[in-house]
This record gives C-alpha cells, sequence and structure tokens, in this order.
C-alpha cells in the first residue's frame, strides 16, 4: 500500500510538472519591445507544401496608450509604413537569414500594421521561404523587438 501510494504522488506530481512545464514554454516564445508595456508571442510557424513557411504572432499592447510602429517594421525605405516585411528569420546553424516573400510588384506576403488601440491585440503573420528540411527551429526577428530563439518550425 505504501508503495502505491508513493507511485501515485509521484505520477500527480510528474503530471503537475507537465502542466506546468507548458506555460513556461510559451513564455520562451514572446519578446519584449523597446517601448514598454508592448510585446509580441509567437503564435506558430508552420511548414507548408509549397515549400514556405508561415510565421504567425500577436502584438499585445499593455501599454496604456496606443502604438503604431511608424515605419520601423517595414523592410526599406522603399516599402509602404504599415507594412511588417522587417520581420525575418534567422537560421543560426546554416548562417542564412530568410525575408519575408514579395510579389513580383514587390508586395510582400504580410499583415499590414496600423495603429493598435491600449489594451489591444493585433494579429499578424508573414510567409518566407522555407528553410533547409532539417531545420527544425529558427531565431524569429521583429524590429525594436529581442530576437526569439529557438522558435519550432511545425508541419
Amino acid at each position: 500500500m505504501r508503495f502505491v501510494g508513493k507511485s501515485l504522488i509521484a505520477l500527480v506530481a510528474f503530471g503537475g510538472l507537465s502542466m506546468i512545464a507548458a506555460p513556461i514554454l510559451a513564455a520562451e516564445l514572446k519578446a519584449e519591445g523597446t517601448e514598454p508595456g508592448i510585446s509580441v508571442i509567437i503564435q506558430d510557424l508552420k511548414r507548408d507544401e509549397s515549400n514556405s513557411v508561415t510565421l504567425r504572432f500577436q502584438l499585445i499592447n499593455d501599454s496604456g496608450k496606443s502604438f503604431h510602429p511608424g515605419c520601423a517594421w517595414r523592410e526599406t525605405g522603399n516599402n509602404p509604413c504599415e507594412e511588417i516585411g522587417g520581420v525575418h528569420l534567422i537560421d543560426n546553424g546554416n548562417k542564412k537569414k530568410y525575408l519575408v516573400i514579395r510579389d513580383n510588384t514587390g508586395k510582400c506576403t504580410c499583415s499590414v500594421l496600423r495603429e493598435v488601440k491600449a489594451g489591444a491585440r493585433a494579429n499578424l503573420w508573414a510567409k518566407f521561404a522555407a528553410p533547409a528540411a532539417n531545420v527544425e527551429k529558427v531565431t524569429v526577428v521583429v524590429p525594436d523587438f529581442q530576437p526569439i530563439d529557438s522558435v519550432p518550425i511545425t508541419q
């Protein structure tokens, strides 16, 4: 009876640890911005059959005032300010940087970001050429935010 009781306690404790570990993993996929109260959370980075990956993330405005990045998130000075084309991926192992895919007119395959009111969230996305099939994790870089390392690429 004593062995069964201890085993049950160990099993419950182990289960409790896995329930605690899940939120910790999600917290690792969050970055704070240079402006206090502004953060991003990676929702997923998913590989598709067309040899590209789609990044989905959320901007959270807990700053108490409206937020607009101005032109900081665009890739170059020639791109529209609302475009988030400056977001990119880094494959550290192969020393490669992946920029947002652009169509033949130069328009990014990505969200546009306008004003995010205080207390609000914005769902954003961007599409990139897929890293090599053996690459399982990359770093996500959003301008004016800390890099988010070890973001898993899912199927």
